[in-house]
């Protein structure tokens, strides 16, 4: 069986060799022509193998699940965006030597596709940013510095009537002989002092709620600018209250009368005795300040500042801290209030039937709405510190607070009110066009 395998072969390699000298010698179908064929197509053959081996000894690895050859390439399934690295060919792997370069870069949420240079066909990354984002805010502005209004002695304060608000009761009658009057009042005598504290702008408005939309255009790698617009409401609630804290008193007073004949005139007067109890500093009465709704738009324009993305190696998306420093106008609706009186169930306080312990109190009257501010524009500065986290290759969702300083609006009665500031709270949609 070996003689007949050498036989054939050697058979074999002398047709090789008799049909490669008639071709040498112009012979067999295809004459010089045929021949250049054949030889481009072993030296073709020959090439692409000594390619192959060159790629293997030049340590060319084989592609990742997540790698793509081409910027037109889709995304590998079971791959997110930023998990997509570029294969470079060549014996210049990308930068600093590198297998592929990622397609994401930037505040975490601009991400393009690399693009390949075709000079020479060496292969380069480069990274699409965008330019404009559309951001839409939610904001608590909530005060910490500055009054609303400072309530003073009003008029209806200052015409408070105290025998109008007595109580009292009679017991007894002339035929009997006896009464008894018992009479619930207040008196300025011994304490007689008006509580008049200035109201906060936080006292009416706890928590004002800022909606806003507008548009961030991002500078470089660190810097954007944006310009926003807003629109805040808050429901005016009571706020303060000027309280009319004098001694509460509980006069008894009782009168005899004749009753018989023979003593003389029939329901004559005897005489009258009288005592009292008196509790001193007690609130008799209060007045309350209930205020209009807050409306109030305003622009703003500023900047921001992001620093390099944090906890890079236990998050996979970016969380990028950043600062910023705006400023704008504000427009306020004008400001009204209605005071309003409560008066003390003065009987109450001596008989242990109150329920309160700092007194019960009855409404006597609501005033009418008193216009207390123009509507206005007022500027305003803030700072701010947050974080950004990148969900998407195109949206991000960020958290910021800071500290805002608004200017003083001007009274009706032209008188200056204060400064009002607070500490803003907001959560920001961010989209990349």
């Amino acid at each position: 069986m070996r003689f007949i395998a050498c036989t054939k072969l050697a058979l074999l390699s002398s047709a090789t060799v008799l049909l490669s000298g008639c071709s040498w010698l112009g012979f067999g179908g295809g004459g010089q022509q045929s021949h250049q064929q054949g030889a481009y197509q072993a030296q073709s053959a020959s090439y692409n193998g000594s390619q192959a081996q060159y790629n293997v000894q030049s340590g060319r690895r084989a592609l990742g699940r997540c790698q793509i050859t081409t910027p037109t390439q889709r995304i590998p399934q079971g791959c997110r965006p930023e998990q997509v690295t570029l294969a470079l060919g060549g014996s210049q792997a990308g930068y600093g030597g590198q297998a592929g370069q990622y397609t994401s870069g930037g505040y975490g949420s601009h991400v393009g596709a690399a693009q390949m240079a075709q000079a020479n066909y060496a292969p380069q990354a480069q990274v699409k940013r965008p330019r404009l984002r559309g951001q839409f805010g939610l904001e608590i502005d909530h005060s910490v510095g500055g009054e609303l209004y400072a309530t003073e002695i009003t008029p209806l304060v200052a015409a408070y009537d105290r025998p109008t608000f007595e109580e009292g009761s009679v017991t007894g009658s002339v035929a009997d002989g006896r009464t008894t009057t018992v009479t619930y009042t207040s008196s300025p005598a011994r304490i007689g002092e008006i509580y008049t504290p200035k109201i906060s702008f936080d006292d009416v408005y706890t928590a004002p709620l800022r909606v806003s939309g507008g548009f961030e255009y991002i500078l470089g790698d660190n810097a954007t600018v944006f310009a926003t617009a807003g629109y805040t409401q808050a429901e005016g609630k009571k706020g303060g209250s000027v309280a009319i804290n004098e001694e509460l008193l509980e006069i008894t007073t009782e009168e005899t009368f004749i009753t018989n004949a023979a003593d003389g005139v029939v329901g004559t007067s005897l005489g009258t005795t009288s005592g009292a109890i008196f509790l001193p500093n007690e609130n008799a009465a209060l007045f309350d300040y209930e205020f209009s709704e807050l409306v109030k738009y305003d622009f703003e324009v500023g900047g921001r500042y992001y620093f390099s993305p944090i906890l890079s190696n236990t998050i996979k998306r970016p969380l990028t801290p950043f600062v910023s420093a705006s400023g704008g106008a504000a427009h306020y609706n004008e400001t009204t209030v209605r005071e309003n009186q409560r008066q003390r169930f003065l009987g109450r306080a001596f008989d242990d039937t109150q329920v309160s312990p700092t007194g019960d109190f009855y409404d006597v009257s609501f005033g009418t709405p008193t216009q207390i501010y123009d509507a206005q524009w007022v500027p305003y500065g803030a700072v701010k510190a947050g974080l950004e986290w990148q969900m998407t290759p195109k949206t991000a969702l960020a958290f910021e607070a800071g500290i805002k300083y608004e200017s003083a609006r001007d009274f009706s009665d032209g008188t200056k009110g204060d400064d009002i500031i607070s500490v803003p709270i907001t959560i920001r949609g961010s989209y990349n066009f």
